[in-house]
Formats: structure tokens, C-alpha cells, sequence
């Protein structure tokens, strides 16, 4: 990923939720503030997490700040990817006062979310600290914020799965379905003369056919660890340099009985979909 292209993407949907809030990008359309605060009043805020955190996103919310606000002051003594412990102080913003109070929900709820992210994605690569395996992430994202939120997965400590489509051959289940199965999917491939792929294989069968043929990267799909045992123990005989990647069904509880079964990745839609919002709160000085 191009953190460049990242970084644009990211001050688009932080405008994009401004405008949800305001109705139009106007300090005017704040109504409680025009009414009640003088237009030259000065203040300053301190943005601090509640709770444990690795921290993501701030380096955004700094080039939103210097971008769309540059009348606002930013100041920071942490990077993403920080370990922060509770009550930190993450940055601090000052200026006037009515612009604070207008990008206050939005910054929060951009770094609360990125920072969610990255904090349950490190509690699953810490789960498996002590084994080869790696842990990757999915194209199981919210709509809109698949960069952002890989991002946000590499800063916790995963390897980034491919963004899209666009991006290396994965033959699927239904691929494979929609071919007549896995010999005529096998086929199809050596006729195509495909050469850089990856390979879904949902039982032992179909991996047993796959190292047969010269697959070099199978992902496992929801198999149990007894089937994972048995393929890599057969992976081990024909060739040990096929990658293979463990798939479906891994939470935090489970991930370090399938890390140390002996494969070389294990992707996990988890981290992207079901991480708990962090707590993080703005408060002035």
C-alpha cells in the first residue's frame, strides 16, 4: 500500500463525515456553537484514551488538521503503532474554539476506529508471538474503508492479504465450483497456463490433488486441526516449500492451536470486523 495514496483517502472520508455532521462544511452549520460562542474565542483540547490502546491514525488527523484546518494547532509525541498506556495524552489541538468543537466527533470517531483495529489485530499476533506463522487479514472490511483499515491491521502487527481483485490470482471455492470441481479447476489452469496463483481447497482431497499438480500457495478453508495436521504432514512429503494458509472460522481463542500446526499463514477476517471500539475522548483544557 502507498501510504500517499492512504493518506488521501483518508483526509476524503474524514471530509466526507464532516459533511454528514454539518450538512455543509460551514462553522455556521454548528448551531449550538455559533449561537453560544464568541467567534474569537480560543481554547485548547487534549485527545487521551481511555483504555490501553495501539494507537492509529493520528498521523491522518494530522494532515487533515494542517490540510483543511491549518488555523488549528496540532502537536504529538507519539507515532501509529504506539503501545499506549491508559489516560496518554495522544496529541493536543488548540486554537479557536468553535473549529475544535466542529472536528471534535469526526477525529474521534476516525482514530477510535483505526485504533480498534490495530488494538485487537496485536492481541491476535501476540497470541501466536512464539510460532512461525503469520497472521493476514481479509477483504472482509467496511465499505469504503478497505485501505484504511488494512492500514490499520499492519500497524497492529498483521501482514496485509491482497487489497482487491486487482491483485494476484485467488481461485476460490466458487471459482472451482462454477468449473465442474477441482480436476477440471486444475485443467483449466495448466490449459491457461496460469502460473502465479493461489488455490482454495476445502479437504484433504483437494490439497492432495493440488500438491499433485504444482500448486505453490493453497489456503485451507474451515478445516479442522486434524485435516490441517494431515495436509501439511503430506505437504512435507511432496514438497515443503508450498505455502500453505489456514482460513474460516479463527478467532482469538483458537488462533494458537491452528498457528502452531505448522502452516505459514493464517488469514483472519476478525480483526477487521469484529474488533471493539477503544475509548478515546476529547477534553478541554
Amino acid at each position: 500500500m502507498k501510504i500517499n495514496e492512504i493518506s488521501e483517502l483518508a483526509i476524503t472520508k474524514l471530509m466526507s463525515e464532516l459533511k454528514d455532521d454539518l450538512g455543509k462544511i460551514s462553522p455556521n452549520n454548528d448551531l449550538t456553537s455559533s449561537v453560544l460562542l464568541p467567534s474569537t474565542l480560543e481554547c485548547k483540547a487534549i485527545i487521551s484514551n481511555r483504555e490501553k490502546i495501539i494507537l492509529c491514525g493520528q498521523k491522518f488527523i494530522k494532515k487533515f488538521l494542517q490540510t483543511k484546518f491549518p488555523m488549528l494547532t496540532f502537536s504529538s509525541n507519539y507515532k501509529d503503532g504506539c503501545n499506549l498506556k491508559k489516560n496518554s495524552v495522544i496529541f493536543e489541538i488548540s486554537g479557536n474554539a468553535r473549529y475544535i468543537l466542529l472536528i471534535e466527533r469526526t477525529v474521534l470517531n476516525f482514530i477510535q476506529h483505526l485504533s480498534s483495529i490495530s488494538t485487537y489485530t496485536k492481541k491476535f499476533v501476540e497470541k501466536i508471538k512464539k510460532t512461525e506463522t503469520k497472521l493476514l487479514d481479509t477483504r472482509k472490511t467496511t465499505t469504503g474503508l478497505r485501505l484504511l483499515e488494512k492500514y490499520a491491521t499492519k500497524i497492529g502487527g498483521a501482514q496485509n492479504h491482497r487489497a482487491g481483485l486487482y491483485e494476484k490470482i485467488l481461485i476460490k471455492d466458487n471459482h472451482v465450483k462454477l468449473l465442474g470441481g477441482m480436476n477440471r479447476t486444475l485443467e483449466m489452469i495448466k490449459k491457461k497456463k496460469i502460473k502465479n496463483y493461489m488455490i482454495e481447497c476445502e479437504s484433504y482431497l483437494e490439497v492432495e490433488k493440488c500438491l499433485a499438480f504444482g500448486s505453490k500457495y493453497i489456503l485451507l478453508d474451515n478445516m479442522t486441526p486434524d485435516e490441517i495436521t494431515k495436509c501439511v504432514d503430506h505437504r512435507n512429503l511432496i514438497n515443503k516449500n508450498v505455502i500453505f494458509e489456514i482460513t474460516g472460522g479463527i478467532n482469538l481463542d483458537n488462533i494458537y492451536s491452528f498457528a502452531k500446526l505448522g502452516c505459514e499463514f493464517i488469514s483472519c477476517s476478525k480483526i477487521t470486523n469484529s474488533a471493539k471500539s477503544v475509548d478515546i475522548g476529547l477534553d478541554l483544557l
